[in-house]
C-alpha cells in the first residue's frame, strides 16, 4: 500500500515538473484558465493523497499503542505460578476449615 502511494506521488510530481518545463514562467497566453484548472486538480490530488497518508499514519499509531497495551497486560510466568501456589494453599486451608467444622458438628 505504501509503495503504491509513493508511486502515485512520484507520478504526480513528475507530471507537474514536465508541465512546468514546457512553458516559460513569464509567458502569458490565452489558455491561462486550463493551466489554473490543471494546477487546481494537481493540488487537489496532492491534498487527497496527504489525507490518505495521514490516516494511514494515525491507524499505525493506534495499532502501536494497542500492541503496547497488550504487551503490558500479559502476565508473566512467575506471576502465574505464584498465583497458582497461592490458590492451592487457599483451597487446602478452606478444605481443612470445612472438615474441622464438620467434625465439631458431629461431636455435638
Amino acid at each position: 500500500m505504501k509503495a503504491a502511494v509513493f508511486a502515485l506521488v512520484l507520478i504526480c510530481l513528475g507530471s507537474s515538473w514536465t508541465c512546468a518545463e514546457s512553458q516559460p514562467l513569464g509567458s502569458s497566453s490565452t489558455n491561462d484558465m486550463p493551466k489554473f484548472s490543471r494546477r487546481y486538480a494537481e493540488s487537489t490530488i496532492a491534498s487527497d493523497m496527504s489525507k490518505i497518508v495521514d490516516s494511514m499514519v494515525q491507524k499505525n499509531f493506534v495499532n502501536y499503542l494497542l500492541n503496547q497495551r497488550e504487551k503490558k497486560s500479559e502476565p508473566t510466568m512467575a506471576d502465574d505460578s505464584d498465583t497458582r501456589i497461592f490458590n492451592d494453599l487457599l483451597k487446602k486451608e478452606f478444605v481443612m476449615w470445612v472438615q474441622s467444622k464438620a467434625n465439631a458438628f458431629k461431636n455435638q
